[in-house]
């Protein structure tokens, strides 16, 4: 199987990405958009962060819960058919703002060789 994996800022920035990917010929089927936080804020670890509403003074669930959904960020996956198209899926992605955070790529960049 051909996947990557890419992390964008915004919703808006994954679904631009999403669009463009359709465009060239992508499955939809095989595109798939994952936000890093939920209705209790993005995630740390295996905990969420935030406070709760009385610890922050009586502050309502909107200021202390939403503001970390706006630091959250995307995560795109998308399966491809082979390599070449893998590459490609990497290439409208990057362009859209999509990293590739993944140390292990990282490395092998460093080392000269290539992993989609």
């Amino acid at each position: 199987m051909n996947q990557i994996v890419r992390v964008v800022e915004t919703v808006e920035e994954a679904e631009r990405a999403r669009q463009a990917l359709l465009g060239e010929g992508f499955d939809a089927n095989g595109i798939e958009i994952s936000h890093t936080g939920d209705e209790a804020g993005p995630s740390e670890a295996n905990f969420t962060v935030g406070d709760s509403p009385a610890v922050k003074g009586g502050t309502d669930y909107k200021d202390v819960y939403t503001p970390g959904l706006e630091i959250g960020k995307c995560i795109i996956t998308v399966t491809a058919l082979d390599a070449a198209q893998a590459a490609r899926a990497a290439q409208i992605i990057e362009y859209h703002g999509g990293k590739d955070n993944d140390p292990a790529h990282a490395a092998a960049q460093r080392s000269g060789s290539s992993l989609a």
